[in-house]
């Protein structure tokens, strides 16, 4: 049994060029042997033709001078066209021939005027067809052979000096095997050239099947490499086809996996840290509650801290399954019309103490008072919070925070900017990404986990919308998503 990916491919390419060959040679066989027989036929009609025309001669002149010419004529036409010819009476005398095989002589009969006769009605008689193959009816059984027989009967009439008639057939006998010398050569020239271009095109093929095989045995030997934790294997690009494809996007693959594994790396490091923190304060509280270290009138103080902190790893853990059931498609949408604009004005209204602490300007431009869009209203909601309250926390006070909403042919256009710090280009990328801070010291973002901005792309992305942002250094962002418009919303 082969199980190599290159022998395989050999077997396949050896059996097509077998099954082409030998499906070639039959139809060329079929298709030379049509075109020998038709071509000899045709010889053997002109021959015939010949013969009762030189038949027609020697009847007008009637003398023995003239049979004698024209058996020697039949002897001549026999011998370069490699035939044997027979004039037969009606009776199946031969009276005329070319020449008698002797391995026939002792199979013939003889007349009453002392001609040799054929022995066989079928031979001579009205049920002979035109055209026959094979032994004559076992008149050349012992010559080992088969043979081509052509018939045509002929009428002579002759009225002047005297009338007469003649009457008979003719019969043209040509071997077989002659007749397929030709196709024989043509055959061997066909198997020769076969062979050679066989041999050139197994060559080919060879080569081309390693250049197929190699990338293959390159990749496997680099998956097993990735499997077990070894990133950095890559597998050279080479020209431009389909197997060059394969190979860059294998190693594409290993990229995303290296990205996903330190992605995972990170994502253990900050579900770490971000819990550690929290229970590391609680105990500590409760720990000092208990060994009488903090005074009772501070204890209410601490104990709020510490539900806080609980709080935060509630959220925490509600926000993962969020991501996780939003990601894995287990939560299903709600769809519904609405309007988005009042949305915003509830989600503002939400946040306005958080407005006013930091004494942040607020502005909506809303294209029309109404604006009405096709989505999960719930979800929407919460995308609207997270990026009003991304917006609130990276923004210094006296800021300001613009809220658009427009409409372009069927989609709705909702961005949310601000005047903040702005984004490091070289971490825009990221941004979308679990648990990634743009804060790493953490000194802003100390309530934050960076699930939120996950939590939106995963929202925007289920609805099959598009959500990017624009940001500038030192200049704030904006973050920009679609929506359905309620106009045109397909009926979920």
């Amino acid at each position: 049994m082969i199980k190599t990916m290159f022998g395989k491919i050999l077997i396949i390419v050896i059996l097509v060029l077998v099954i082409s060959f030998t499906i070639t040679g039959l139809v060329m066989n079929a298709g030379i042997t049509r075109l020998i027989t038709e071509q000899k036929s045709q010889q053997l009609d002109v021959i015939s033709d010949r013969v009762i025309n030189a038949l027609k001669v020697l009847v007008r002149n009637g003398s023995g001078h003239d049979s004698y010419l024209f058996t020697s004529y039949l002897q001549t036409l026999a011998v370069n066209t490699d035939t044997i010819i027979w004039i037969i009476r009606d009776d199946g005398a031969i009276i005329f021939y070319s020449s008698i095989p002797e391995y026939i002589e002792d199979d013939l009969d003889i007349s009453e005027e002392g001609w040799p006769k054929l022995p066989d009605a079928r031979q001579y008689g009205a049920t002979l067809e035109e055209y026959t193959t094979g032994d004559f009816y076992g008149l050349f059984k012992e010559s080992g052979v088969e043979w081509i027989t052509k018939s045509q009967r002929f009428t002579i009439m002759q009225t002047f000096p005297y009338n007469a008639e003649a009457k008979g057939l003719v019969l043209i006998h040509s071997q077989i095997p002659g007749i397929y010398r030709i196709k024989s050569s043509i055959l061997v020239i066909f198997l020769s050239s076969g062979l050679i271009g066989g041999a050139i095109a197994f060559l080919f093929v060879a080569l081309l099947s390693r250049r197929i095989v190699r990338p293959l045995n390159q990749m496997k030997v680099a998956a097993r490499k990735v499997a077990a934790g070894e990133f950095g294997q890559r597998i050279p690009v080479v020209g431009k086809d389909e197997i060059a494809d394969l190979s860059q996007s294998f190693n594409n693959m290993v990229v995303a996996l290296e990205n996903l594994e330190q992605m995972r790396n990170d994502f253990i490091g900050s579900v770490s840290h971000e819990l550690r923190t929290p229970i590391t304060t609680i105990k500590g509280f409760i720990q000092g509650i208990l060994d009488d270290v903090i005074p009772p009138e501070k204890q209410k103080e601490y104990l709020t801290i510490a539900r806080d902190e609980v709080q935060r790893m509630q959220n925490l853990v509600n926000d993962l399954l969020d991501l996780a059931k939003t990601q894995g498609g287990e939560k299903m949408l709600k769809m519904s019309d609405f309007d988005i604009n009042e949305l915003i004005r509830r989600c503002v209204i939400t946040l306005q103490q958080m407005l006013i602490e930091k004494n942040l300007e607020f502005k909506a431009d809303f294209e029309v008072e109404r604006m009405f869009v096709h989505a999960d209203r719930e979800a929407i909601q919460r995308v609207i919070l997270n990026l009003l309250h991304n917006a609130i926390k990276f923004t210094p006070e006296n800021g300001e925070i613009t809220i658009r909403t427009y409409k372009e042919k069927d989609k709705t256009y909702i961005s949310v900017e601000d005047t903040g710090k702005g984004i490091p280009q070289d971490e825009i990328k990221y941004i979308f990404e679990r648990f990634y801070k743009t804060d790493k010291s953490r000194s802003e973002d100390r309530t934050g986990v960076g699930l939120g901005l996950a939590i939106v792309r995963n929202i925007i992305v289920a609805h099959n919308e598009a959500i990017k942002v624009e940001s500038q250094e030192g200049r704030g962002s904006k973050f920009i998503f679609t929506l359905r418009s309620a106009s045109v919303a397909e009926p979920y």
